[in-house]
């Protein structure tokens, strides 16, 4: 058996560019919350659409993680298409998968984000989907993985011991989530028809669920700070899957009109 594929890294540094993002690799930018971000600029650069999403979060908090979150996609979108972040303009697709107006354009892309910890993945002529957990202590997994794991998955789990387990079932729940996010099912595909337990590059479904085998993605685990998990999901093999780190140069300068620039980068090769 094979399991889903972790990462190796180099540390080198860049920014994104139209030319940067070659076809068949995909970025994947980690982005911390706790920093101090240029919220106002942020703000600006989301749509209508988005502001009013964001006016309807109860709590404050909330509100300023999808402003961030929403806010750095178009940045970076923005950096990989040579335009201003509030011009991009983006549309639900099938079962309400976010993507680019244009038809004519290839860039592919999809954003998750949890606690502190924001991740955006980009490509092009290929399907991505990306998704981290924060693990939380209060949290029941077993109740999660009751819904969220086939029954062979879930035999597995309980043959298994101590850290293992929540540190699989964290594994398997960001795999799962990513692979539906990619795939554009949305809620219409459960995740316990999906099972990934043991296998990489084709996430296959346990035959008494009904699912089918799909070859054509490939599932990569990511290696994220101890408290979270974190897992891409690309259509066919990347080239090179790199990995950044976004650092913002300081909130006033953004405002005056200066930039943001990323930090060091890790470059990770699947193995």
């Amino acid at each position: 058996m094979m399991s889903a594929i972790p990462a190796e890294r180099s540390g080198r540094s860049t920014m994104p560019t139209p030319a940067s993002l070659k076809e068949g690799d995909v970025h994947v930018w980690c982005a911390d919350l706790r920093e101090r971000w240029p919220e106002s600029v942020l703000y600006g650069s989301l749509s209508e659409e988005e502001r009013i999403r964001a006016s309807r979060f109860a709590f404050k908090e909330d509100r300023r993680r999808y402003v961030h979150a929403h806010g750095l996609l178009r940045m970076l979108l923005g950096r990989y298409l040579d335009r201003s972040p509030a011009s991009i303009q983006l549309m639900a697709g099938p079962n309400g998968k976010p993507c680019l107006l244009s038809e004519d354009e290839t860039m592919r892309f999809n954003l998750s984000h949890a606690r502190a910890l924001v991740l955006c993945a980009f490509a092009r002529d290929r399907e991505v989907g990306v998704d981290v957990e924060w693990r939380d202590r209060e949290l029941s997994w077993r109740d999660v993985a009751s819904y969220t794991c086939s029954k062979r998955e879930q035999t597995l789990l309980s043959s298994m011991d101590g850290p293992a387990q929540v540190d699989t079932f964290y594994s398997w729940w960001t795999l799962k989530e990513a692979y539906v996010k990619a795939v554009g099912a949305g809620l219409t595909l459960p995740l316990n028809r999906i099972d990934v337990a043991g296998r990489c590059e084709s996430p296959v479904a346990d035959p008494a669920d009904g699912d089918i085998r799909d070859p054509r993605w490939a599932m990569l685990t990511l290696p994220l700070w101890s408290e979270y998990a974190g897992a891409l999901v690309t259509q066919g093999c990347a080239a090179k899957i790199r990995c950044f780190q976004w650092r913002w140069d300081s909130a006033a300068g953004l405002a005056s009109g200066s930039d943001a620039s990323g930090g060091e980068r890790e470059e990770y090769h699947a193995r």
